[in-house]
């Protein structure tokens, strides 16, 4: 719910959930296609919340760190 309801990308909700983008990405795919299949829209947040600021520093944190699950592309 939380990504189409905040418009989270697959990097901070791999990093939220301790998994790794690839399979983050892969996720969303599926869970978006059973929304779809039961007719559920989850309609947008009009602004974001206030927890996404700690979100993005922990995503930036981690995606510097050389033992960190996610990978840049090109790595």
């Amino acid at each position: 719910m939380l990504h189409p309801h905040l418009a989270l990308a697959a990097e901070p909700l791999a990093v939220l959930f301790g998994s790794s983008r690839t399979a983050m990405h892969r996720n969303l795919l599926k869970i978006r296609k059973l929304l779809e299949a039961h007719g559920i829209a989850i309609p947008p947040a009009t602004t974001p919340p206030a927890a996404l600021t700690p979100l993005h520093a922990r995503v930036l944190a981690q995606s510097s760190d050389p033992e960190s699950k996610i990978k840049r592309t090109g790595q």
